[in-house]
């Protein structure tokens, strides 16, 4: 069951459009060559959404938020930002509780094509305190691609995004995999 998951979402995404045809079956041909009238698309610029992550275990519970914020400046090319708070507990083999709060912004840019495939570039900067009790800035770039799927006015994606940096006190182990969700206004 668990591998069908994966399977399923990916599915969603590459089959996710739906297709109609028309046939006129009133007998009227001038229905068929009649200029249909249509309003003119307004493309909605602005996108907010985000995702939503966490773990839990015996020894260790993880919960993070990353709204998003972003811009069309193309129908295929987006830039946005991303906040990120994320709570860590660990208990160590001491049998003492560890507190993480981790939080910090990012910028990126996303390029869309053949209508569900997109390349993923975003910097992060993140404040986590490691288990010495100092907080370090941690600098990461993530490169990587995904699915993309637009649904009305919403959207979703997933990526599997690779941290180049990999500093040694970042919070996540590559590959990282993103799914998101949001809407264009």
């Amino acid at each position: 069951m668990k591998k069908l998951i994966p399977l399923i979402i990916i599915s969603l995404f590459i089959f996710g459009n739906t297709f109609a045809q028309y046939e006129n079956t009133s007998g009227n041909k001038k229905a068929d060559n009649a200029v249909v009238k249509r309003k003119p698309v307004t493309t909605n610029k602005w996108f907010a959404g985000g995702m939503i992550g966490g773990g839990f275990s015996q020894y260790n519970s993880y919960l993070e938020l990353s709204p998003i914020v972003g811009y069309h400046l193309t129908p295929s090319f987006d830039v946005g930002t991303r906040i990120t708070y994320i709570y860590q507990s660990y208990t160590d083999p001491f049998f003492i509780k560890h507190r993480n709060h981790i939080y910090g912004m990012g910028l990126f840019g996303r390029y869309k094509f053949l209508k569900f495939l997109m390349v993923h570039v975003e910097y992060s900067g993140l404040s986590t305190k490691w288990y010495d009790d100092n907080r370090y800035f941690v600098n990461s770039l993530y490169v990587g691609g995904g699915l993309y799927q637009s649904f009305g006015r919403g959207f979703s994606s997933l990526a599997i995004l690779y941290d180049v940096f990999e500093d040694e006190h970042s919070p996540y182990n590559n590959p990282i995999i993103r799914i998101g969700f949001g809407i264009n206004f």
